[in-house]
C-alpha cells in the first residue's frame, strides 16, 4: 500500500457527494437564491474530492504514525529483554494485535515484512521500501538509521531505545500544541458558521433588506465576491491552526 494514494470505496463516494450537494445547496440559497447555481458549482465536486481524499490520506498516516511508535517501543523492550533484531519484530506483532486489533494498519504492514522475511529479504530492505511507501518522517528517519546501524554493527538496543525516547518526547510536544489549539479550532469553526448564519437570519426575517443582491447582474457580482472572500478566509484559517511538529 502506498500511503500517499488514496482509492474511496462506493460508501464514501456517495456519502461525500452528498454532503458536496447539500453545501452547493446551502450556497445557492445563501449567495444567489436560485437552484441553478448547483449545477454552475458541479465542476468544483472534483476539487472538492481531492481534498477530501488529502485529509483522509493524512488521518491514515497520523493513524500509522501513532502504531509506528507503539511498534517501536514494543521492539525496544523485547530487545532489552534479550531477543533478536528479527524476533523483537515477531514480539511486537504480539502487542500490537493487543493493543490495535488484527486490521489495524501496523499489523498488515508486520505480516507483509514476514512474508518477505521468509523469501529471503533482508529486514533494512524492507524498512525502506515501507519508508518509501509511508512517507512518514518518522518512519523514514528510523529505517535511515536502522540500516546505517546494520551496515555499521551498531548497538541496536541503544539506537531504538534513543529513537523511542525522541518520539515520544515529539508525541509528547504535538499534544500539548493540539490541546492548546483545541480552543482555536472551535473558535474558528464558530466564526466560519457566522456569515452564513447572518445572511439566513436576514433572509427569514428581513428578506426585502437582501432582495436587492438577488436576480441581478450586480447582485450576482457581489455576492461570487463575497462568497470568494468567504473561502479565501476558510482556507487561511484553517492552514494558521494547522501546526505540525
Amino acid at each position: 500500500m502506498k500511503y500517499d494514494e488514496y482509492r474511496m470505496s462506493p460508501a464514501e463516494t456517495v456519502r461525500y457527494s452528498l454532503i458536496y450537494l447539500v453545501m452547493t445547496a446551502l450556497i445557492s440559497y445563501v449567495f444567489y437564491d436560485s437552484i441553478y447555481a448547483v449545477l454552475i458549482l458541479f465542476p468544483a465536486f472534483f476539487l472538492f474530492l481531492k481534498t477530501i481524499k488529502k485529509g483522509l490520506i493524512r488521518k491514515r498516516k497520523d493513524l500509522l504514525k501513532i502504531q509506528f511508535r507503539d511498534m517501536i517501543d514494543s521492539i525496544a523492550s523485547a530487545l532489552r529483554a534479550g531477543y533478536s533484531i528479527e524476533n523483537a519484530f515477531y514480539e511486537s506483532r504480539k502487542d500490537m494485535l493487543r493493543l490495535h486489533g488484527r486490521d489495524s494498519l501496523i499489523v498488515k504492514e508486520l505480516d507483509y515484512f514476514f512474508l518477505k522475511l521468509e523469501n529471503g529479504i533482508a529486514l533494512e530492505a524492507i524498512l525502506s521500501d515501507f519508508a518509501s511507501r509511508a512517507v512518514i518522517e518518522d518512519i523514514s528517519d528510523f529505517s535511515e538509521i536502522f540500516v546505517l546501524a546494520k551496515r555499521n554493527g551498531g548497538d541496536f538496543t541503544g539506537i531504538i531505545g534513543k529513537t523511542v525516547r525522541i518520539m515520544k518526547e515529539k508525541d509528547e510536544t504535538e499534544r500539548e500544541i493540539s490541546v492548546i489549539l483545541s480552543g482555536r479550532k472551535y473558535e474558528q469553526r464558530i466564526m466560519c458558521i457566522i456569515p452564513i448564519g447572518i445572511i439566513i437570519y436576514l433572509r427569514i426575517t428581513s428578506r426585502e433588506f437582501l432582495s436587492v443582491l438577488y436576480h441581478n447582474p450586480a447582485g450576482t457580482v457581489i455576492m461570487t465576491a463575497c462568497l470568494a472572500i468567504y473561502i479565501a478566509s476558510y482556507m487561511i484559517s484553517v492552514r494558521l491552526i494547522d501546526i505540525r511538529v
